[in-house]
C-alpha cells in the first residue's frame, strides 16, 4: 500500500508558527542557557518544524531591523504578535526566501488570522520597506540587533564596532578532538571522505565546514570529539601546567559539562562537577558515558546550589583548583543565540552581576591557601569581567591575579572555505595567598 504524502503547510501558516515560537523564545530565559527550539515548537507538525525554526532564526536576527522600520513608519504602538510576525517577514525578505510579492502576500494572509484590521497596515509597511532607500540597514540599531540600553553599554566599553561586525554572522562550528596523535590523520581522512573541510589550531581545536549533525560526524559514537567553541577551550591553556595528580578540583556551575570535560583531560586526583540543575547534570552524565574512554578522570557529579548551606557532606570542604563558569548575560555569544539581547534587561544584568559576586565570595572560602580559582564568563561587558574581578580583589586581601587571556573579543575569519573564529569570553585566574 502506497503511503499518502503528508500535506505541506502554506507559508502563511509557517510564518505564524515561527512568530509564535519567537515570542516563546524571547520570554523563556533561564540561567541554564538558551534553547534553539521553544516549547511552542512541540505544537508544530513534524514535517514543518525545520522550516519554522529556519524562519524563526532569521526573524530573531531581523528584530532590530523591524523595530527601526516600525519607529519610522508607525505613529502608534504595535502589538507584540504583529511585531514578531513582521520580524519573521523581514527576515525572509532580507535573504530572498521567496519572491518579495509572495512573502508580502503570505504575511498579509497570516496577519488576517491575527487581526483583520492590521492587513492594510502590514501591506503598506512591507511595500514601504521593499521600495525604500532610507539607509536604515547601516544604523547601529540594525547592525547590532539589540535594544538601546544594550548598545549604550557596548559603546561605553568601546566594543560596539566589533560587536556589530560579528553579531549577525552565523556561528562557526568548532570541535575539541580527544583522540590520540596517531589517529588524528586517520580521522582527518574520514572527515574529508564525508565532504567535511577542516582548519586546525594546535592539536585539539578544529573548525569544520559545513556544519553537520554531530551524530553523523565520524567518531561521534566512539567519543572522539566534542562540540566546543575555541574560546571555551582556552581553559585548557590555564590548567596544563598544574601538577594534576595531587589536586582536588571543583567545576562549579558545571552543567552541561563543557569545562568539566576539559578538566577531565588531565589526571587530577579528584574532579567534582557541581550544579544546581539536576536536569542539566543528567546531560553531563550522558555525555560522560560517551566520552568515558577518552577521559583521564571520571568526574563525581553532585547537585547543589552553591548559595545554599550547608555545604554537601559528601564533597570536600576545600579544593586546590576551582573553575567558576559563572552565569552571565551571554553578550559574547549572541551570534549563537541572537535572542539574548532582547531577553535581557538592565535589572536582570544587575542581578547577574550580583550573583557572580556572591559566587566568587562563596567559592573563595572553599579554596585552599595556595590554590587557584579560574573565573569565566561568555560576556564582553566589563561589569561581568574585569570590573567584577577588580571589585572582588578589593574585598579579598589574600588574592593575587595571575596571567590569563582576559577579554576575548568575538571574531570571524575564513581559511580555505572554513569559517573560523571565537565567541566573546572573559577569563581571570586568581591565586589564594599562603598564610
Amino acid at each position: 500500500m502506497t503511503k499518502t504524502p503528508e500535506r505541506q503547510s502554506p507559508l502563511w501558516q509557517l510564518m505564524l508558527w515561527a512568530a509564535d515560537g519567537l515570542k516563546s523564545r524571547l520570554s523563556s530565559h533561564t540561567r541554564s542557557g538558551y534553547s534553539q527550539e521553544s516549547s511552542s515548537a512541540l505544537h508544530v507538525p513534524q514535517h514543518a518544524r525545520s522550516a519554522v525554526l529556519d524562519l524563526q532564526a532569521h526573524g530573531i536576527r531581523a528584530l532590530g531591523l523591524t523595530q527601526a522600520h516600525l519607529t519610522r513608519f508607525s505613529r502608534g504602538p504595535t502589538s507584540e504578535a504583529l511585531r514578531f510576525l513582521l520580524a519573521v517577514s523581514l527576515g525572509a525578505l532580507r535573504r530572498s526566501y521567496r519572491p518579495d510579492y509572495v512573502v508580502v502576500d503570505q504575511t498579509v494572509e497570516a496577519c488576517e488570522r491575527l487581526s483583520n484590521r492590521s492587513k492594510g497596515f502590514v501591506n503598506a509597511f512591507l511595500r514601504s520597506v521593499i521600495g525604500g532607500k532610507s539607509g536604515i540597514e547601516e544604523t547601529q540599531e540594525v547592525l547590532c540587533n539589540a535594544p538601546l540600553w544594550w548598545r549604550e553599554r557596548l559603546a561605553r566599553a568601546g566594543l560596539i564596532d566589533v560587536y556589530a561586525q560579528t553579531c549577525l554572522l552565523p556561528p562557526v562550528f568548532c570541535l575539541r578532538y580527544l583522540g590520540s596523535d596517531d589517529h588524528r590523520d586517520v580521522w582527518q581522512k574520514q572527515l574529508y571522505a564525508q565532504g567535511l573541510r577542516t582548519h586546525w589550531q594546535g592539536l585539539n581545536t578544529v573548525w569544520l565546514a559545513p556544519a553537520s549533525p554531530v551524530q553523523n560526524i565520524p567518531g561521534y559514537a566512539e567519543g572522539l570529539f566534542r562540540v566546543q567553541d575555541a574560546s571555551a577551550q582556552r581553559l585548557s591553556e590555564l590548567i596544563g601546567t598544574e601538577p594534576a595528580q595531587t589536586l582536588d578540583v571543583l567545576d562549579a556551575c558545571a552543567a552541561p559539562g563543557g569545562k568539566t570535560f576539559l578538566l577531565a583531560e588531565h589526571p587530577f586526583r579528584r574532579l567534582w562537577a557541581m550544579d544546581r540543575s539536576e536536569q542539566r547534570l543528567d546531560r553531563l552524565l550522558t555525555e560522560a558515558q560517551r566520552l568515558g574512554p577518552r577521559l583521564k578522570v571520571t568526574p563525581s557529579v553532585i547537585a547543589h546550589d552553591i548559595a545554599q548551606h550547608p555545604w554537601p557532606s559528601d564533597c570536600p570542604q576545600q579544593f586546590d583548583l576551582i573553575v567558576l563558569d559563572a552565569p552571565c548575560s551571554g553578550s559574547g555569544v549572541v551570534r549563537r543565540h541572537p535572542e539574548i539581547a532582547w531577553r535581557q534587561t538592565p535589572r536582570l544584568l544587575a542581578d547577574l552581576v550580583q550573583t557572580q559576586a556572591n559566587l566568587l565570595s562563596s567559592l573563595w572560602a572553599r579554596l585552599r591557601p595556595g590554590g587557584k580559582l579560574i573565573y569565566i564568563t561568555c560576556s564582553v561587558f566589563p561589569e561581568e569581567g574585569d570590573e567584577q574581578i577588580k571589585h572582588f580583589m578589593l574585598a579579598q586581601k589574600d588574592c593575587n591575579r595571575l596571567p590569563a587571556p582576559g577579554l576575548i573579543l568575538p571574531s570571524h575569519r575564513e581559511y580555505e572555505g572554513v569559517p573560523t573564529g571565537e565567541d566573546g569570553f572573559f577569563y581571570a585566574r586568581l591565586a589564594k595567598m599562603l598564610p
